[in-house]
């Protein structure tokens, strides 16, 4: 019987199935791709800590996040350019597959173009199939579900899924004009939360938004502002969609089962980002799975020490950017002209200059709630 299957080769599953074949535990990896990195929709943005912190390779880097540049409705800007690198944009295509890689050389085995659509616990192992009469079960000790979100197979483990998702709408695109990453603000643009242009290479951009209905319309529409249209070369944009969670699942384990990554709500609910997080957590994962495996025992109360150790790690966090998020959500666009305006005063650049971090919002955020004039804004005021 394998020691542990985690079901999805993405960044937190391969960085799961890595650290717990290092430790000597049998590891499979089930993909329902040709390989990992296909039919991914991701920005791709990793903060430079991350690479850092992880020992992340820089070889799928594509170009590196020198500054911010945001757009009000009404054309205001607010450039935040800090003077060096505050993340690297990567090929997600060469990123999964160089971490497939880093888990194959320690040992962990990969099996592609299987699907995993069911899960079976019971006392003694689990049983993973790809349909209801599949002859050949895959038995393990232990499952990480890694899948990234809108699976179903944690509820077929009695565990919830997040309650609140939004849409990434993204393409690729050939584009003028590119320097900093821009993100574009205003009802007209992105109603919900805010739309980006991510240059890749000098010539070509990922460009989207986030919307909570009806994300296509909105994305069609962004394409034809008059600050992207003019920009564009690219004659018929292929667009992805995808769903995000906006906030973690409730429980991330039950006996021999772990949640990481998307599929757990381990994303950044300011920007959504879930890279880094998941990473992170799926760490935190195969600790507890390597402890599960020392005392012979992957029941919920030994594998309860990921639940606490991921939600101390993030969770601060996560409700730092629901409440900038809830704010956020309710200013027109006449609060949010004067937001972007109140980003260009010296005490407040001095502010974001000496507390802002990538990946870390919660200090920056729970400081700047405190100013007169955001406090004013929540009340509805336009200072």
């Amino acid at each position: 019987m394998i020691d542990v299957v985690v079901i999805g080769a993405g960044p937190s599953g391969n960085t799961c199935a890595a650290l717990t074949a290092q430790a000597g535990l049998s590891t499979l990896v089930l993909e329902e791709h040709d390989d990992a990195g296909l039919h991914v929709n991701c920005t791709g943005i990793i903060g430079v800590e991350a690479f850092k912190r992880l020992n992340l390779p820089t070889e799928p880097i594509l170009s590196s996040l020198q500054g911010i540049r945001f757009l009000s409705p009404a054309g205001k800007t607010f450039r935040y350019h800090p003077g060096e690198p505050l993340a690297h944009i990567v090929s997600r295509r060469h990123f999964d597959r160089t971490l497939r890689e880093w888990a194959e050389a320690r040992g962990a085995e990969f099996r592609f173009g299987y699907h995993a659509r069911l899960i079976q616990v019971d006392a003694d192992a689990v049983e993973i199939r790809r349909q209801e009469e599949d002859p050949e079960p895959i038995r393990a000790r232990a499952v990480v579900i890694a899948t990234g979100f809108g699976t179903n197979l944690p509820a077929q483990a009695g565990l919830e899924g997040p309650r609140q998702i939004t849409y990434g709408a993204q393409a690729v695109v050939e584009m003028d004009g590119l320097d900093d990453v821009e993100i574009h603000l205003g009802r007209e643009v992105a109603p919900d939360a805010f739309a980006w242009v991510v240059p890749l290479d000098g010539q070509r951009a990922r460009v989207g938004l986030m919307a909570h209905k009806n994300p296509a319309h909105h994305f069609w529409k962004l394409l034809s502002n008059p600050n992207i249209l003019p920009r564009i070369r690219t004659r018929e944009p292929k667009m992805l969609l995808s769903p995000i969670p906006m906030q973690p699942i409730r429980e991330s384990v039950t006996d021999r089962v772990v949640v990481v990554g998307e599929a757990a709500g381990q994303v950044k609910t300011t920007t959504q980002g879930g890279i880094y997080y998941g990473m992170l957590c799926a760490g935190l994962a195969a600790e507890a799975l390597v402890e599960g495996a020392r005392q012979g025992d992957f029941r919920a109360r030994t594998l309860q020490r990921y639940e606490k150790s991921w939600r101390r790690a993030i969770e601060p966090e996560l409700k730092a950017g629901l409440s900038l998020r809830d704010l956020f959500s309710g200013l027109s666009d006449q609060q949010i002209d004067a937001l972007v305006a109140l980003g260009s005063r010296d005490d407040i650049l001095s502010l974001v200059r000496r507390l802002a971090q990538f990946d870390w919002h919660r200090e920056l955020i729970q400081t700047s709630l405190r100013l007169p004039e955001l406090k004013q804004l929540a009340k509805g005021g336009l200072w």
